[in-house]
């Protein structure tokens, strides 16, 4: 069980497009995304690196599957590109994003000239977006990471503290 763990988390949290760097954070800081991983459930995760500049992966943490979750950790390791290059080129794309889907209202957490914390909280949002995520992107010297939580629910305020532990520990390897 430790090592199909081990396994897991290296291919799911250490992804990368350029495999050179990887983001670690630790996860054992919120107990339901430890559940979710301890499971060993493929359904509940989603890793998608069809295109190798822009992996993704979706990791239910609430929720029956992937597909049907109501929170869930979102990771995204990209390759810098003309129209997002820095930290601050994705936060604008986050809230660009989030500003067309639904009202949004954006909260600075942290930051450094290396990362951003921030957290998002929409309203009226078509159905399967969430209401509220909490985002941190972390500059490698050659890719970006995402590490977000996202909730399509009102997250109790133990639930925030503890995501924003798991997002604070987020770190280029």
């Amino acid at each position: 069980m430790k090592f199909r763990l081990a396994a897991l988390l290296g291919l799911v949290l250490l992804a990368s497009p350029v495999q050179a760097e990887r983001l670690k954070f630790d996860h054992r800081l919120s107990p339901a995304l430890k559940a979710a991983l301890d499971a060993n459930n493929p359904a509940l995760i989603d890793f998608n690196d069809s295109n190798p500049r822009y992996v993704t992966d979706l990791i239910a943490v609430q929720g029956k599957s992937a597909k049907d979750w109501t929170e869930a950790l979102l990771i995204v390791a990209r390759a810098p590109d003309k129209k997002v290059r820095t930290v601050a080129d994705w936060v604008a794309e986050l809230q660009d994003e989030g500003q067309r889907r639904c009202p949004s209202t954006f909260r600075t957490l942290a930051g450094d000239g290396g990362s951003a914390t921030f957290e998002r909280v929409s309203t009226g949002c078509q159905a399967g977006y969430p209401n509220v995520a909490l985002y941190r992107i972390v500059a490698g010297t050659r890719s970006l990471f995402l590490l977000g939580f996202l909730s399509k629910g009102e997250p109790s305020q133990a639930t925030r503290q503890q995501w924003a532990a798991v997002l604070a520990s987020a770190a280029i390897e």
